[in-house]
């Protein structure tokens, strides 16, 4: 990021703004601090476009073959890095007087392609063990695209209205209101400058920007990141653009201004919770998926990126599956309840700990059109010889309401486990020691 924008600006200040900007970022730190792949993506994506910066100004093939290289290592990562072959068409159909790379100079694609391939090759190496072990149509809707291709069928105004307004809010979010204009002056600078160099920032920025805002799925945050680091390079141009016109004493001002604001961002986010609460908002007002019974503040945990000294997954973990009966079967699908699946396996399949529990997720299995009759056949098969947990009381996957009719589900061990009714569905079963009474949840909550 530094040295991109340090050579489209050749200011040491304006770089330095962009880049610490995008690294106290809301979205890049929360990935930052979580095993996802987004981070490095971006990362491999930016020294693709280094290297073909470099081409474009010196002509040199083998910097055009890196490119490609780290653009196959970054569709490696994640495919999201194919949406730079777009970027690039938009660039080069706006640019005109673009040269260096002429399609029908095979010479030209040859160095690139040769690159890619070897960067990918990582990928088709990985797919081929993948299909020696699941079935082709297990993995290849996210190959193609399925999910994002069906949402555009279903796409009205007013969803998307609601989509860019969120990622406007977001991006202030990220960088605040001063990085919005500072941004905006950026794109101004692109086309006015008449540089070419820098309208392929642009170009990366709305095509990574439009799918975004297209893909609307519970975690559509994580998809706008790449347009974030576009963003702050825009914002790097844009602080140049503005700054070197101003007096030497005034210009100082203000970059201790900028500096003020993002050594300022962290202590935002800390305090961030805290207003939404106070605003009224709540885990479930914003849709904010709970663990388990409920015990994780959700607000303090997606809306503050710093995670130092967060332990809170792993006491969980811990403690819910120190407390589970013998042989409990535990029900938490990868999608509806990630957190707990992921956190669970890691206790039972790496550490060892409690290796009697089965932790079912269905990992293979496309989220968007998995059947809830799965989870009813599990449950069949394990009930009553097995005691066995959901992790949430997810309708669409696990058919809670028809499950509380035929079972009695009480919270416990953090969890939601599942008990006989009594025989006649009028008096209250109870528990294993034949004691204690059960209070059966009788509703699924919204």
């Amino acid at each position: 990021m530094f040295v991109l924008c340090y050579r489209f600006t050749e200011s040491i200040l304006a770089a330095c703004y962009a880049a610490f900007s995008l690294a106290v970022s809301h979205t890049f730190w929360w990935h930052s601090s979580t095993p996802e792949v987004y981070t490095l993506l971006v990362f491999l994506l930016l020294a693709g476009l280094y290297f073909f910066d470099q081409f474009e100004r010196k002509g040199i093939y083998a910097d055009l073959t890196y490119s490609g290289l780290f653009l196959g290592l970054a569709a490696s990562t994640h495919l999201l890095a194919f949406l730079a072959i777009p970027a690039l068409g938009v660039y080069v159909l706006l640019s005109r007087s673009y040269r260096r790379f002429n399609l029908l100079n095979l010479r030209g694609l040859i160095y690139p392609l040769i690159g890619f391939l070897a960067g990918f090759s990582i990928y088709m190496i990985q797919f081929a063990r993948m299909i020696r072990n699941f079935p082709l149509n297990e993995i290849m809707g996210p190959v193609v695209g399925t999910t994002f291709l069906s949402q555009l069928t279903t796409l009205n105004p007013a969803l998307l209205g609601k989509s860019l307004l969120m990622y406007l809010f977001l991006l202030i979010v990220q960088f605040s209101p001063v990085g919005l204009i500072l941004g905006a002056i950026g794109i101004r600078s692109v086309f006015r400058s008449g540089n070419q160099y820098l309208l392929k920032v642009f170009t990366c920025f709305i095509v990574y920007m439009l799918f975004g805002v297209l893909y609307q799925v519970t975690d559509q945050f994580a998809f706008f990141l790449s347009s974030y680091v576009f963003w702050a390079i825009l914002m790097g141009i844009g602080t140049h653009q503005i700054f070197s016109t101003l007096p030497q004493r005034l210009s100082s001002l203000a970059y201790s201004t900028l500096a003020l604001i993002v050594l300022g961002t962290p202590f935002f986010y800390g305090v961030l919770p805290a207003m939404a609460q106070k605003a009224g908002l709540n885990d479930a007002t914003i849709g904010i998926p709970q663990i388990g019974t409920g015990l994780r503040d959700g607000l303090a945990y997606y809306m503050n990126p710093n995670k130092h000294g967060d332990l809170q997954a792993y006491h969980f973990a811990y403690q819910t599956l120190t407390d589970l009966a013998p042989n409990s079967v535990v029900i938490a699908e990868w999608y509806t309840d990630t957190d707990e699946y992921f956190v669970f396996r890691y206790y039972v399949e790496i550490v060892g700990f409690r290796p009697d529990v089965t932790i079912l997720g269905w990992p293979t299995h496309d989220p968007f059109t998995f059947d809830s009759r799965l989870v009813m056949q599990v449950i069949e098969e394990s009930f009553p010889q097995r005691p066995v947990y959901l992790a949430s009381l997810s309708d669409p996957f696990y058919a809670s309401s028809k499950l509380m009719e035929e079972y009695c589900i009480v919270p416990e061990s953090n969890l939601y486990r599942l008990y006989p009714m009594s025989a006649d569905k009028r008096s209250s079963p109870v528990d294993e020691s034949g004691t204690n009474e059960l209070q059966c949840i009788k509703a699924v909550s919204e």
